[in-house]
């Protein structure tokens, strides 16, 4: 694609001209001027410069919407020219919350490694808004998600499945009914937990403080379900971005948080903290690998998906 398509690609997903010339490593005079040229020869403005993030004008609209198709072929072009050396050679780019790629990330990736050692794996990491637009625009292959994605716009596969507990503090459960129901690491981590009675109610967290995570994120939802379907509304103690810092600061005495057997098995909780299991669907989080409906399925994506 000619390189003024590229210029005008980047000041859109960009909304400026100045950061479009940074990423692209050339002046901002030299990328201005290659734009008013073309608009020039088309006779046609191609963006509004009168407003912050630059807008497209309604000709500016339709000459991106080419722009993307030209990207996505040339996009799905080399990816099909790629299979021509089979999976002996090729980039896959995953991208994943900090809690996919600090905890569930590095055993994917070895052993996707050990069958395809040849393949370049790269990680991005961001949050699943920016996971979504970085699909979107196809800077990464795939990335995995619980939510209800537009199937219009997203293809899903199955992927792995997350069980939370919720964490918490000895000192604040000691004097608790519930307390008979609290398991330890070491049971989470040894997944010796499916035979064991669950809590069978929320109602006596009611007044238990709660790190939760910010709205937005899909933990945030499942927990606000949660205490709405038990009817009560616990204090909350603060709110976090991360669900690894919200583990850590149940583990410092603080408050109670939902968490995974994952981050159990990884963090130290120097026996400070007993995991409750609770027997309901909102405790089961399923993460589809989630792909650009509109790219080509490359022998390097569909291998990673017949892993799981």
């Amino acid at each position: 694609m000619e390189s003024v398509y590229e210029f005008i690609y980047a000041v859109k997903t960009l909304g400026s001209f100045s950061k479009a010339a940074d990423y692209l490593h050339i002046s901002q005079p030299a990328l201005s001027i290659a734009v008013k040229k073309l608009e020039e020869e088309l006779n046609q403005s191609i963006f509004d410069r009168r407003t912050k993030p630059a807008a497209l004008t309604p000709a500016g609209q339709i000459l991106f919407s080419y722009i993307e198709k030209v990207k996505l072929l040339e996009h799905n072009t080399k990816a099909e020219l790629d299979e021509l050396d089979s999976l002996n050679s090729g980039n896959l780019i995953i991208g994943g919350t900090q809690y996919f790629t600090a905890f569930i990330f590095p055993e994917i990736i070895f052993n996707y490694k050990k069958k395809y050692p040849n393949i370049k794996i790269d990680c991005v990491e961001a949050s699943s808004v920016r996971l979504n637009d970085l699909l979107i625009n196809n800077e990464i292959d795939l990335m995995f998600s619980v939510k209800n994605l537009d199937r219009n716009k997203f293809s899903l596969f199955r992927g792995l499945t997350d069980y939370l507990f919720i964490a918490v503090p000895k000192n604040l459960i000691m004097n608790l009914s519930i307390k008979k129901y609290g398991l330890t690491r070491q049971i989470i981590i040894e997944k010796q937990y499916n035979d064991l009675k669950a809590i069978p109610s929320l109602k006596d967290l009611g007044s238990m403080p709660f790190i939760l995570l910010n709205e937005g994120n899909n933990l945030h939802d499942r927990s606000k379900m949660l205490f709405e379907l038990e009817g009560i509304m616990p204090p909350v103690e603060m709110t976090l971005d991360q669900l690894t810092t919200a583990h850590y600061i149940s583990k410092s005495g603080m408050g109670a948080t939902f968490t995974t057997g994952r981050l159990i098995a990884q963090i130290d909780d120097n026996d400070n903290l007993v995991y409750l299991k609770y027997a309901h669907p909102l405790m089961i989080r399923n993460f589809n690998i989630v792909i650009n409906k509109s790219r080509y399925i490359s022998n390097i994506i569909d291998a990673f998906i017949k892993m799981f």
